[in-house]
């Protein structure tokens, strides 16, 4: 028993010690964290830096998307509101994997990929058949007389026959379509008749005057085909990315008299919405508007509607991320708009222009970070949103 005590009376004192050296530590420690430097940016500065930067992120993506959306609404001279895409150019020369998904939603131009982009060899004999040709086709259009109308020459040496042929078609049943109107009086109709006779010769001259090239084209198509059929397409890269650049080169070629035809085209159109202007100079609206619908392609009209959306889209983008409103929706859209642009030039795909790919990369990354930051509850409307939201979940309302 008396063995044991002088144990336990020591103990105190131990513990003693062992508390006292514990708190010798925690002054030392406390000694030299105090005598270290404060950190440079502080926790709640660095939050400060990210906010800011992403407002201004935000407000620089948004002002783009903003002017680039404004600039393609114009007015006519006639004070009405109209769309300018540039979709049509864009679709045209698409290329990679979804190039024939984007060249299906053009208008055909009478079928031109198909009657007229014909791949046919050309011979010194040939050039100089279809050269006699065209003065003689062109010398025959202008002996026409006044009455007699116009009908294109099928002959095989012309180069632009069955396409010829099937505008020629096309106008005629355009030239229906409108003369089947209710209310479209006789002399409207005569006026009618001259107006598609005059393009058709328009287009008879403009054809024949550019046989000649149209040909050499063709025999580029030749060239061009005889090239891809060949062993060397698909296993020299360096051959691949020539042969795109030259279906490139090629394609547009064939776009310029694609154009010009166009132009005729609307020059037609022009002349028959004239009809709804009387001798006293008023406009019938509702015969002008009737007229313009029958005188549109199916595709074109999916077309300016697709475009009319589309600048919608992004001047909404704009507007949204200005304000920080609905910023992640915003966000979400410019990335989709900006992912079917990019997918016309896949940079992987020989012969793609990469002017503007890597720029749009860019700003699809940055609304990538407004979307997954939620960009808008810093010195936007979304604040209020996200905090009415979280008042209404019942949770404390936090930025």
């Amino acid at each position: 028993m008396m063995d044991r005590s002088p144990a336990r009376d020591q103990s105190p004192t131990r513990d003693g010690r062992q508390a006292q050296s514990l708190r010798r530590q925690n002054h030392v420690a406390d000694n030299s964290s105090s005598a270290q430097p404060a950190p440079s940016c502080s926790p709640a500065r660095l939050t400060t830096c990210i906010v800011v930067a992403l407002v201004v992120l935000r407000l620089a993506v948004g002002w783009h998307f903003w002017r680039e959306g404004t600039k393609k609404l114009h007015r006519d001279s006639e004070g009405h509101l109209h769309v300018e895409v540039p979709s049509e150019a864009m679709f045209s020369q698409a290329v990679g994997p979804f190039a024939e998904f984007y060249h299906s939603k053009l208008p055909d131009a009478h079928q031109w990929q198909k009657l007229l982009a014909v791949p046919r060899e050309q011979t010194a004999e040939s050039a100089e058949e279809v050269a006699v040709w065209a003065a003689t086709e062109a010398n025959r259009i202008g002996d026409l007389a006044d009455d007699e109308p116009f009908e294109p020459d099928t002959s095989d040496v012309s180069p632009v026959a069955d396409w010829e042929q099937q505008i020629v078609t096309d106008f005629d049943e355009t030239y229906q379509r409108v003369t089947r109107i209710p209310g479209l009086g006789d002399e409207q109709q005569e006026a009618a008749a001259a107006r598609v006779e005059f393009r058709k010769r328009q287009l008879g001259e403009y054809l024949a005057g550019e046989a000649p090239a149209i040909a050499e084209w063709q025999h580029e198509l030749w060239r061009l085909k005889k090239w891809q059929d060949s062993g060397e397409s698909g296993d020299v890269p360096f051959v691949d990315k020539r042969i795109a650049e030259k279906a490139a080169e090629t394609a547009a070629a064939g776009r310029a008299w694609v154009t010009q035809v166009q132009g005729i085209e609307r020059g037609l159109a022009n002349d028959l919405k004239a009809l709804a202007i009387d001798d006293q100079g008023e406009r019938d609206a509702r015969l002008a508007s009737v007229i313009e619908d029958k005188t549109t392609d199916e595709k074109q009209k999916q077309l300016d509607f697709m475009n009319l959306a589309v600048t919608c889209l992004i001047i909404g983008v704009g507007f949204c991320l200005l304000l920080g409103l609905l910023t992640r929706l915003a966000a979400l859209g410019g990335m989709v708009f900006l992912l079917t642009v990019m997918a016309t030039q896949p940079p992987w795909v020989p012969g793609a222009n990469l002017m503007f790919f890597y720029y749009q990369f860019v700003e699809f990354a940055a609304l990538g970070v407004l979307l997954a930051t939620a960009a808008g509850r810093y010195a936007g409307l979304d604040f209020f949103l996200h905090a009415l939201w979280r008042k209404l979940r019942g949770t404390p309302a936090t930025a």
